[in-house]
């Protein structure tokens, strides 16, 4: 019986991590899937419980399926201490009894614009989402749509887009063929997408809801699969730890 393959598994987890700080390299992630440890990952930060709670949350929504148990069993999956993480985890935000509840999302740098999602999130709320899936073609975008419109519900108190993202791939059933759904490989793609992920928050209409994400999908790699499975190369996680790095996008 051949091993199992962890590259694309190893990208995913990576582009996943990339929502809060993940710090180590595909083949660092790679290498901790292959021994069923975390020893291989960087150790400092928060690595740790990021790999964990992904592997977690995907193993709960496998086992309940896509639906609104399974986006909640996904969230309640992210247990391990973490800075970014539920007090509550798998709790529906309910700002009117929990001061906990009541969250804000700052868009820039300086605090000057945010975006405030609903006081009171219920499983009406996520049937929606659940529902519009389920009515749709049920292809990528779609799987995106949910995506985004979780994201933007933020229906627990952290963790959304870890949950968002993990939800998006149970949608489009990508576990069998690992053909995850990720960000952009490219770091000025990721940023797009990020500021597009931005603009559907604050999107008031129809009209600019769809302008948003548009802007989203166009930086999606188009080479997805084929970027998922390729080998990873000697160069491709060690080439920023002999440099000195001097970023382009900074705070204040």
């Amino acid at each position: 019986m051949s091993k199992q393959d962890n590259t694309a598994l190893a990208r995913f987890i990576t582009s996943l991590g990339s929502l809060n700080d993940y710090g180590s390299t595909v083949a660092q992630t790679k290498q901790a899937l292959d021994l069923n440890s975390p020893q291989p990952l960087n150790q400092g930060g928060e690595d740790v419980a990021i790999f964990q709670d992904a592997l977690q949350g995907i193993a709960a929504v496998k086992q309940v399926g896509f639906s609104v148990d399974g986006i909640i069993e996904i969230n309640r999956a992210f247990a391990t201490p973490l800075v970014e993480q539920p007090t509550l985890p798998g709790h529906l935000r309910n700002g009117f009894y929990n001061e906990d509840d009541r969250i804000a999302i700052t868009i820039d740098s300086r605090a000057r614009l945010s975006y405030f999602p609903p006081e009171v999130v219920t499983r009406a709320d996520l049937q929606a989402i659940v529902t519009a899936f389920q009515v749709s073609p049920r292809d990528e975008t779609a799987a995106w749509r949910v995506f985004a419109d979780l994201a933007k519900l933020q229906p627990f108190q952290d963790g959304n887009k870890r949950t968002a993202l993990i939800a998006a791939n149970a949608a489009a059933n990508t576990w069998a063929h690992e053909n995850y759904l990720v960000l952009p490989f490219n770091d000025l793609d990721r940023v797009d997408f990020t500021t597009a992920l931005m603009r559907y928050y604050l999107a008031t209409d129809k009209t600019a809801a769809q302008q948003a994400f548009d802007r989203m999908m166009a930086v999606l790699p188009s080479n997805r699969e084929q970027q998922l499975h390729r080998p990873i190369s000697p160069t491709e996680d060690a080439r920023l730890q002999r440099v000195r790095v001097k970023p382009m996008l900074r705070k204040g």
